[in-house]
């Protein structure tokens, strides 16, 4: 079977210079609408099932004031592996549109709800990611030798196939219900704990869920640097459930977290960074794409009111073959009361 070739000198060039460019711009006031995570995860279909959250704001609404969110993430991946007992294929392309949002209960309590509705198929991004790969000289993997936009997820262990889709899957995935506590907050800084209940509302068989309950409990952090820039960071733990692959067991515990900045640039416009990780899910896996991940997400955020938003970013696997090739979000977001 064929494997990803490792990342090669001019890869890493090209994930360096978002941050060089943040660091050139990072003397130029940050904006409120600005500041927070780009909300996006790991979109791999055999780990996105265990409950793992979205990337939290450390600031907590005000009581009865709504943070309220849309977004959409389209993922593209071609992953062939074998090991041992064990053979993978991916051959997708994913439609992730979350609606969610963090209602505040007090002033130091909030509640937060993400409904995520994923559609998987062959897609039609092939052929562009391929270029893209070429043109900054990222693995291109078994892109040359498979043909275009076609879709495939399957899993054997042992002779046994637990995942074998050839057909468009979607639905509601897995919604996760979390409440959050204020721990400290200033102008300048501002931390927060959460725990998370991922209710198994989606459908194993495609890949939407595990039919399980799992649980997340993170910790949430930003940091004012300076006048235009702010460094927000979450790092928690995920409780799987059940797993969804026949002869694997799930972990007992797989650590997540990410760390990202922006730079406001202007009061329209910043620019933002994000490094976003997980160790694996799977035990007794020798499989890159169901271990730990690496991710790099690069893009800005264009203000759109007072009190709203766009997240512009794109998504790259630094890790080779452990998560999707490339991915795209767009997330509106935006606030219903105490706006001023």
């Amino acid at each position: 079977m064929f494997q990803k070739s490792p990342l090669g000198p001019n890869a890493i060039g090209a994930f360096l210079l978002p941050a060089i460019f943040f660091a050139v711009f990072s003397t130029i006031p940050a904006t409120g609408s600005h500041a927070g995570p780009f909300l996006t995860k790991d979109q791999n279909p055999f780990t996105l099932v265990y409950g793992q959250p979205l990337p939290t704001p450390a600031r907590l609404p005000q009581a009865e004031e709504f943070n309220y969110a849309l977004s959409l993430e389209i993922t593209n991946t071609l992953n062939v592996e074998s090991a041992a007992n064990e053979s993978l294929y991916a051959d997708f392309e994913a439609y992730n549109l979350t609606p969610g949002g963090i209602y505040g209960l007090s002033k130091r309590w909030a509640l937060k709800l993400d409904i995520p509705f994923i559609y998987r198929s062959g897609g039609v991004f092939d052929h562009a990611i391929d270029e893209w790969h070429k043109l900054f000289s990222l693995p291109r993997a078994n892109r040359p030798d498979v043909e275009n936009d076609q879709f495939r997820l399957f899993y054997s262990n042992n002779g046994t196939t637990s995942i074998d889709l050839n057909t468009s899957q979607s639905g509601i995935a897995d919604v996760q219900l979390g409440l959050g506590r204020s721990l400290y907050q200033t102008s300048q800084h501002a931390l927060s704990v959460w725990a998370s209940i991922d209710v198994p509302v989606g459908d194993t068989n495609k890949l939407t869920g595990n039919e399980d309950l799992d649980y997340s409990f993170w910790l949430a952090g930003s940091s004012k640097l300076g006048e235009r820039s702010v460094f927000d960071t979450n790092f928690g733990v995920v409780l799987p459930g059940d797993s969804v692959l026949t002869g694997l067991e799930t972990e007992n515990h797989v650590l997540f977290g990410h760390a990202g900045a922006h730079i406001a640039l202007n009061p329209t416009f910043a620019l933002k960074l994000q490094l976003a990780g997980h160790s694996g899910y799977y035990q007794d896996t020798a499989l890159n794409f169901l271990g730990s991940a690496l991710i790099v997400v690069f893009g800005g955020s264009i203000n759109t009111g007072r009190c709203s938003a766009i997240d512009i970013g794109f998504s790259e696997d630094i890790k080779a073959g452990a998560s999707p090739d490339i991915g795209l979000l767009i997330s509106w977001k935006s606030q219903f009361n105490g706006c001023n």
